[in-house]
């Protein structure tokens, strides 16, 4: 009896010291970040995949996972020549915010795990880049049992196509995780906690998998 006082008294503690607003994830900015913009919704379908060539044509809040496979189409960009995927939305829009998930999955050059760096260019309809932007900050998401994930929000303007692909400088370099510090502290409730330091290094791909959501705002720099 008195041990299952005991478990009782433990389960407790632990469901007061999430619910407190003290809590660690209570007052993580990221978390936060992460949770409204990338959460899973009941509601919401899982993503589309788009198929691996051609123009993804992709609706407005309707999340779409796409390929940049070896045999993408390739061309010179501004920040260099590139495999890319072209992104086409229903019409143009003053406003919108991408949001991308960059999927990690094995690297095919070495051990471990390898991503795709991302940058958008606003094309016309002519083709031609009007505009172009690097997305970033990635920030990673791992998490047991899932996909590592690099997480980014931004802002396009007056956008009707656009074309993801990579700086042609990232292939041979590495995205790198802002070193987290090993932590121990206590909460306001009392409770202690700690964390190990994570530090994470994964070489950059011209090639990739990623998802992508397109959202209408009504003023620039809205939605991320």
């Amino acid at each position: 009896m008195r041990e299952r006082s005991i478990v009782f008294a433990i389960g407790l503690a632990l469901v007061c010291m999430i619910a407190m607003p003290g809590s660690a994830q209570a007052v993580n900015p990221f978390t936060a970040w992460k949770d409204r913009l990338f959460g899973e919704q009941p509601s919401k379908p899982r993503p589309k995949k788009a198929p691996e060539h051609g123009v993804v044509l992709l609706g407005l809040d309707r999340a779409e996972r796409v390929v940049i496979v070896p045999d993408s189409e390739q061309r010179k960009f501004p920040k260099g020549k590139s495999r890319y995927r072209e992104i086409e939305l229903q019409r143009e829009f003053k406003h919108v915010a991408v949001r991308i998930q960059v999927i990690a999955d094995s690297n095919p050059n070495g051990r471990g795990n390898a991503v795709f760096k991302p940058v958008l260019y606003v094309l016309d309809d002519n083709g031609k880049v009007t505009d172009s932007t690097i997305v970033e900050p990635l920030e990673i998401d791992i998490r047991p049992f899932k996909p590592t994930r690099l997480l980014a929000c931004v802002n396009l303007e007056n956008v009707r196509r656009f074309a993801v692909a990579t700086p042609s400088s990232a292939p041979g370099k590495f995205y790198e995780s802002r070193s987290r510090d090993k932590l121990k502290a206590s909460s306001k409730g009392g409770y202690y906690y700690s964390t190990d330091a994570v530090k994470v290094r994964l070489p950059y791909l011209e090639t990739g998998e990623f998802v992508i959501e397109v959202s209408r705002v009504n003023k620039k720099g809205e939605g991320c």
